[in-house]
């Protein structure tokens, strides 16, 4: 099917869809800490991977909901499983996956209380198409190194923009794209991982996990679970640690929070 330059209606505006074909593919693997709390045993945080459809997915629910007795979580997981559903609706009538139209389906779907953030991506062609609320992100690591790293959207310090039903839309959302190439990692994550682990402390573990791990799940694990090790860490540096301050904060070590690692890598389909 050839829909160069076709435009299809998204709900809030209009997007160009290319369907070029690619020698491209996106294969991953995740691995998630929640927090150590026997009253929400399965955390804040969820994901997705619809494989088949090149579509990836992490969200985090605003803790401060449980000061109403709210639990964010089961928000953040209703939207990722209706953004897992939408993924593959998008895809079957259409023959594309556009993040931002995603998010709103799935969003207008999510009926739950609470709130939480989001940050969505879909492999087309040689690009990534993304989504994103809040400080869930991702960055893209190309012979070693950090090349891109996507935008966060604050209030303030320690305040991420949010969905749900008494805060924002995906109005708010930024969506953009960047190109990718044979052997480029991917890790998309929550602010669990963010916050604790700086990008070279990154680029290493991944440089020591790939081309020789080759089970994806095992380096999603090794970053989950070194994010951990810094979060439990008083005297750890962190990227938490700097933004406190930054913000005029005391704060040392880690910050303990749930964790959620995606790792995609882009291989040949040859």
């Amino acid at each position: 099917m050839d829909c160069s330059g076709s435009t299809r209606s998204i709900l809030s505006g209009q997007e160009t869809v290319s369907c070029t074909e690619s020698n491209l593919k996106m294969i991953s693997a995740a691995f998630y800490i929640p927090k150590n709390n026997p009253l929400k045993p399965l955390g804040d945080d969820a994901h997705f991977i619809c494989e088949l459809e090149q579509t990836i997915g992490v969200a985090d629910g605003v803790g401060g909901w449980d000061k109403k007795g709210i639990d964010a979580g089961i928000y953040a997981r209703k939207l990722m499983s209706n953004a897992a559903d939408s993924v593959k609706d998008e895809k079957k009538k259409n023959g594309v996956v556009i993040p931002k139209r995603v998010l709103w389906k799935a969003f207008l779907k999510t009926e739950e209380k609470g709130s939480s953030t989001a940050c969505i991506i879909s492999l087309r062609g040689e690009f990534l198409h993304c989504v994103n609320v809040g400080d869930s992100k991702f960055v893209l690591i190309r012979d070693g190194k950090v090349v891109f790293r996507s935008p966060v959207q604050t209030v303030r310090f320690n305040c991420p923009y949010q969905l749900g039903r008494v805060s924002k839309t995906p109005s708010i959302a930024e969506d953009f794209k960047c190109r990718v190439e044979e052997g480029d990692v991917i890790v998309i994550g929550t602010d669990g991982l963010f916050d604790n682990v700086y990008e070279k402390s990154l680029e290493a573990i991944v440089n020591r996990g790939l081309p020789q791990d080759i089970k994806l799940e095992r380096l999603a694990s090794r970053i989950a679970n070194f994010a951990r090790m810094q979060a439990e860490d008083p005297c750890a540096r962190t990227p938490f640690q700097r933004d406190s301050r930054r913000a005029g904060f005391q704060h040392d070590g880690g910050k303990y929070d749930d964790i959620t690692v995606v790792v995609a890598l882009i291989k040949s389909r040859k």
